[in-house]
C-alpha cells in the first residue's frame, strides 16, 4: 500500500477559515474587498464607456473620408489608446467575476482532488507576476512622469498619461488573484 501524502492543503484551508465568527480583521478586510469590487465594477464601466467613444471615434473618421474625403488623424492614435484603457480598466472585473479567458483543458482533465492545489498554486503564480508587472509599470509611469516623456505620435501626448492604468490595472489583477487563491482554500 502507498503512503498518503501530508494533507497540507487542509491546514492552510483551515488557517484561513472563514466560517468562523468574523474578528475585527476579517471584518475590515470584507469592507476593503467589497470596496475593491465597486472600484473594479466603475472601472469596468469607464471601460465600456471608452469602447463606446473609440467605436463613435471610428464611425466619425469613416463618415469623414465618405462624405467629405478627408481622414481624421487622430482616430487611429486614440483608438490604440482606448485598446490600452479598455483592457487594463476592464479585467480586474473580469477577473473577480471569473469572465476572464481561460484555457482549463488541463484542470478538467484532472482528477478532483488535485484541482485545488492546482487552482491555489496558479492564483498565487499570477498575484506574484500581476504584482512585480504593477511594481515595474509604477517605476516606468513615474520616470515618465518625472522627466516629462511625451509620445512621438499626432497628438503628442504625455506619457505618463497613458501608462499609469497599466500598474493600477495591474495592482487590481493582483489582488482578485489573491481573493482566488483564498477562495480554492474555501473549497
Amino acid at each position: 500500500s502507498q503512503a498518503k501524502p501530508f494533507p497540507t492543503h487542509l491546514l492552510i484551508r483551515r488557517w484561513f477559515d472563514m466560517r468562523q465568527p468574523h474578528s475585527l480583521g476579517k471584518s475590515l478586510l470584507i469592507l476593503l474587498m467589497r470596496g475593491l469590487s465597486r472600484l473594479n465594477f466603475l472601472l469596468a464601466v469607464i471601460s465600456a464607456v471608452v469602447l463606446v467613444a473609440a467605436t463613435g471615434a471610428v464611425f466619425a473618421e469613416i463618415m469623414s473620408r465618405l462624405l467629405f474625403g478627408k481622414s481624421l488623424l487622430w482616430v487611429v492614435e486614440l483608438s490604440g489608446y482606448a485598446l490600452l484603457y479598455m483592457t487594463f480598466l476592464g479585467a480586474p472585473y473580469l477577473l473577480e467575476k471569473n469572465r476572464h479567458v481561460a484555457i482549463d483543458i488541463v484542470t478538467e482533465n484532472l482528477h478532483p482532488r488535485w484541482r485545488v492545489p492546482l487552482g491555489f498554486a496558479m492564483s498565487l503564480l499570477g498575484a506574484a507576476v500581476c504584482f512585480y508587472a504593477a511594481w515595474y509599470g509604477l517605476a516606468v509611469t513615474l520616470d515618465q512622469y518625472q522627466f516629462g516623456t511625451r509620445e512621438t505620435t499626432v497628438l503628442a501626448p504625455r506619457s505618463y498619461l497613458l501608462t499609469w492604468v497599466f500598474p493600477l490595472g495591474m495592482f487590481l489583477v493582483a489582488i482578485q488573484f489573491v481573493a482566488q487563491a483564498v477562495t480554492c482554500l474555501k473549497r
